[in-house]
């Protein structure tokens, strides 16, 4: 799969700055926009620049599939959120996608080149990411029902990349996280504007980490069912978890 993580990236002083500025601007209404040249007002925007540098801005087009709505593009920037979870809430299954475009152009996909997860917080309930791809249209499933899952387990500092097709959730047993997500544009989509809160900048420090892909599961599994569009589709998961583990598990 499509899927690749690094074991934490940030040094524990930097974690502490960022998770606290990420409390303090959530909930930020709808998603935020930092363009990848603009000045950082605040620590949030300077660390999604900082981690592309790092380690994303040689290898943004990894997954990207030329489409004639979907033309390969340099980044130029990037949609940023705040995931949090407390108690029984969940994420459904979504890809991410250009939704006003997709809303105003009759179902039509148009995607980013990368999408990124940063836990902010251990959880014991995991990122499910589905090998199940959305296509060109709204209505449009490639590899349904899935054939392998990805299950990432959030720990502090991990961050996790991705192929913004993918269908992704999380189905939590009591699910309480913190993540920042951001997915990495060729183009700016319309509404996403500056969160416009400046804060003074806090210059994260990065350990220089190996990306990893998903170990294969071999032990024993469970079920849960999955509405998938209109399907219903049984989907195997591990039994167990330890923070940070990322599984591949064969459906």
């Amino acid at each position: 799969m499509n899927v690749i993580s690094f074991p934490p990236i940030l040094d524990s002083i930097s974690l502490l700055e960022l998770r606290k500025e990420v409390e303090y601007f959530h909930p930020l209404g709808h998603n935020k926009w930092i363009g990848i040249n603009d000045e950082p007002e605040n620590t949030i925007e300077k660390y999604i620049q900082d981690s592309f540098d790092f380690l994303l801005r040689d290898s943004y087009n990894l997954w990207h599939v030329d489409t004639v709505w979907n033309t390969i593009a340099n980044p130029v920037g990037f949609e940023y959120w705040i995931e949090s979870l407390d108690g029984h809430n969940t994420i459904t299954l979504h890809s991410n996608n250009d939704d006003t475009y997709r809303k105003t152009n009759y179902g039509i996909m148009k995607y980013p080149l990368l999408s990124t997860e940063t836990y902010l917080t251990n959880d014991i309930d995991p990122t499910t990411i589905l090998d199940t791809k959305q296509g060109n249209y709204w209505e449009e499933y490639l590899n349904l029902p899935p054939t392998e899952a990805t299950f990432s387990v959030p720990e502090e500092g991990k961050f996790v990349v991705s192929d913004p097709r993918y269908l992704r959730g999380v189905f939590g047993r009591c699910s309480s996280r913190l993540s920042l997500c951001y997915d990495v544009w060729h183009y700016r989509p319309l509404v996403l504007d500056r969160v416009g809160i400046i804060t003074k900048p806090f210059g994260c420090r990065f350990y220089k980490q190996e990306s990893t892909t998903p170990t294969q599961w071999l032990g024993e599994t469970r079920k849960m069912r999955l509405s998938v569009s209109d399907q219903v589709v049984t989907h195997k998961f591990p039994t167990s978890y330890n923070a940070g583990e990322t599984w591949k598990v064969t459906q």
